[in-house]
């Protein structure tokens, strides 16, 4: 950890496996060497040393004992009631954020002056939450590394199957700064025997486009991973069935974010992207949620699409995507609702 106390809030279940199994990550190396384990114990509370990972309930967090808070979810969760609570008490505690979801939020999306933010309300779960964050005190960071669970009874054993650095977009205050400059020090200076860590934290100061870079990539690859019929596929055969067609809509996504205020290296070329997606040999997260029932799921389909609207642009395959996904979504909440009254009379 750096020689940090890392606290991480989370469900009372998850805390229980955490507790008793510990975090697990298997991580391969970025220069083709085998791969580094790091494992780590964790115990219910603040965390009291680095070696040590501490755990909290939402309801039990408070946010004013902590230098900074990493929102790592994904958003729709932020909308159940107790996360939207801690949300709140961040914002009021005017604790320095760092978003790592794919949706940014859009507290960070003001930042930019490019994006009408005030049209995107509808795009998100609980548009209300993110407006409690002030602008000022949250970044957000892209691309991330590509991680899966494969064991879902044990929430603390991840391997990363694409390592990735996380480039963070600068902090409007200083102070943060500074902040977040020395946390990325510490995490190189604690490298292991000499050799870079598999993933680092890259502060930039000056480029607030950087977390949207994960844009053209979600959409070409991410959100195509689940067909029209609702059969799954990896993403890299998502990139690579057609890769012409999946250049076009990467490049029309990459060429909205530069007509919103993104300069060219803000992004990542084309070429390097699909090169890294061979190795995504499992089908996108959203794919699997709407496969599993989910009722929500980030909507970046959705936020890019309304963003290139508010440029009066458009794109058919976007648009089939949105479809899709707003069908998914529509099928599993019915069934949902279908399967609510027959749980009651059991009971």
């Amino acid at each position: 950890m750096a020689g940090h106390r890392v606290t991480v809030v989370c469900r009372p279940d998850e805390q229980a496996a955490l507790a008793s199994q510990g975090v697990d990550l298997d991580i391969g190396r970025r220069d083709g060497r085998p791969g580094k384990h790091i494992g780590l114990p964790a115990a219910p509370g603040r965390a009291k040393a680095p070696d040590c990972l501490g755990l909290l309930d939402p309801a039990a967090a408070e946010p004013s004992d902590f230098d900074l808070v990493i929102l790592a979810m994904a958003e729709p969760q932020y909308a159940a009631p107790e996360l939207a609570s801690l949300v709140a008490r961040i914002g009021a505690a005017d604790c320095p954020v760092i978003s790592m979801m794919n949706m940014v939020p859009s507290s960070y999306l003001r930042r930019l002056g490019g994006i009408n933010v005030e049209r995107l309300d509808h795009v998100y779960a609980s548009a209300a939450v993110w407006k409690a964050l002030d602008p000022r005190r949250i970044t957000a960071a892209s691309p991330d590394a590509q991680a899966i669970r494969l064991d879902p009874t044990r929430p603390g054993r991840l391997t990363v199957t694409l390592a990735s650095n996380f480039k963070i977009a600068p902090f409007a205050e200083a102070k943060d700064q500074r902040l977040l400059t020395q946390l990325c020090q510490d995490i190189i200076c604690g490298q292991d025997g000499g050799v870079a860590p598999p993933m680092r934290l890259i502060p930039y100061d000056d480029r607030l486009f950087v977390p949207l870079a994960k844009w053209p990539m979600l959409i070409a690859g991410n959100y195509r991973c689940r067909r029209l019929d609702g059969a799954l596929t990896t993403i890299a055969a998502a990139v690579h069935a057609d890769l012409a067609e999946t250049q076009r809509i990467y490049e029309w996504v990459a060429n909205m974010l530069l007509r919103a205020g993104a300069a060219p290296e803000d992004l990542v070329p084309f070429a390097k992207y699909a090169t890294a997606a061979q190795s995504l040999r499992l089908p996108s997260s959203v794919a699997r949620g709407l496969a599993a029932g989910a009722v929500a799921v980030e909507r970046v389909d959705r936020l890019v699409a309304e963003v290139a609207a508010q440029q009066g642009d458009y794109l058919p395959e976007l648009a089939r995507i949105v479809a899709s996904v707003d069908h998914a979504l529509d099928e599993n909440r019915q069934a949902a609702a279908r399967t609510k009254p027959a749980e009651g009379i059991r009971k």
